[in-house]
């Protein structure tokens, strides 16, 4: 698209800001080219932190679902066609999955109308609309902003930080986050877990995945917010080029992960269960969900 049906598209203004951003991320590209860029873990390294967690007295149980009902999740249409991409995407695969697998293990099927289940960190994500109008659930999704999201005036798309809740002590009987659990910087980490024990019913139950995590504790931003004191300081830092708009992303490593979040839930009066993903092939492409993380009141 030319300058001029940009400008047409958009308005003088609004083309302006975006060329404004667009100048302000590449000049943070090229003003982090030398700082250390994120790389995944392998699988061998994945490998070496089930082995550190395992020394730690920390057991990660395989889990290998069923595909065929992954494949029947996703003819179901839960999700519009463009949702990450669409089909075509890269990623499609791999939120539909997390999504399922979140469901499955809340065991969302089993639901009342009245029980509530939270989408937390969900942003601009129909799984609670969806839920509601499938099923009848009580599914309600929250976030910091719902800014660009195509259901931020439904009643229950709220603007809550999930740290501070509006909802009454012992009211959800479950919740989920997908891909959104890394973004909680500082200790927002514990204190999400502290609220959670809050308002979570007595068998009430969290599933975190992926839970991401490497072979010692560091997290990336993107180039915009890289060196901006937006990570753990004890975390080391990278610049992730691939993405914008990234404050922190936060990997754990095996002994970072059991004293922020381990040792705390047990210290709140909870359960958790940690597994590892072992048929990723099975599920389509670019699979990368690796530790699941359920947390049982």
């Amino acid at each position: 698209m030319n300058i001029v049906k940009k400008v047409r598209k958009h308005g003088l203004r609004r083309s302006a800001q975006i060329a404004s951003v667009i100048a302000a991320e590449a000049f943070a590209k090229w003003m982090t080219r030398n700082a250390p860029a994120f790389e995944n873990p392998t699988l061998s390294e994945l490998a070496e932190v089930e082995k550190d967690l395992v020394e730690l007295g920390v057991r990660v149980a395989d889990y290998a679902p069923d595909a065929d009902k992954f494949k029947a999740f996703q003819a179901a249409n839960y999700f519009p066609h463009d949702y990450h991409g669409g089909r075509t995407g890269t990623v499609w695969d791999e939120k539909l999955l997390e999504h399922w697998v979140a469901a499955e293990r809340l065991g969302l099927k089993e639901y009342k109308n009245q029980d509530v289940y939270i989408d937390v960190a969900a942003g601009g994500s129909p799984w609670a609309k969806s839920l509601r109008d499938v099923f009848g659930m009580s599914a309600f999704a929250i976030d910091l902003s719902l800014e660009g999201s195509a259901y931020r005036d439904l009643p229950y798309y709220r603007i809550e930080n999930a740290t501070a809740t509006s909802f009454g002590d012992a009211s959800v009987k479950g919740a989920s986050l997908q891909c959104a659990f890394e973004m909680f910087m500082g200790d927002d980490d514990t204190n999400f877990l502290k609220e959670f024990a809050r308002i979570l019913k007595p068998g009430g139950k969290i599933v975190i995945l992926p839970l991401y995590m490497h072979t010692h504790y560091c997290a990336y931003s993107t180039p915009t917010y890289y060196g901006r004191g937006n990570s753990d300081l004890l975390a080391k830092e990278y610049v992730c080029r691939d993405w914008n708009g990234i404050p922190s992303a936060r990997f754990y490593d095996a002994s970072t992960l059991k004293r922020r979040v381990l040792d705390p839930i047990e210290n709140l009066g909870m359960q958790y269960q940690l597994f590892a993903l072992r048929n990723k092939t099975d599920f389509g492409n670019n699979i990368y969900c690796h530790f699941i993380l359920e947390i049982i009141k």
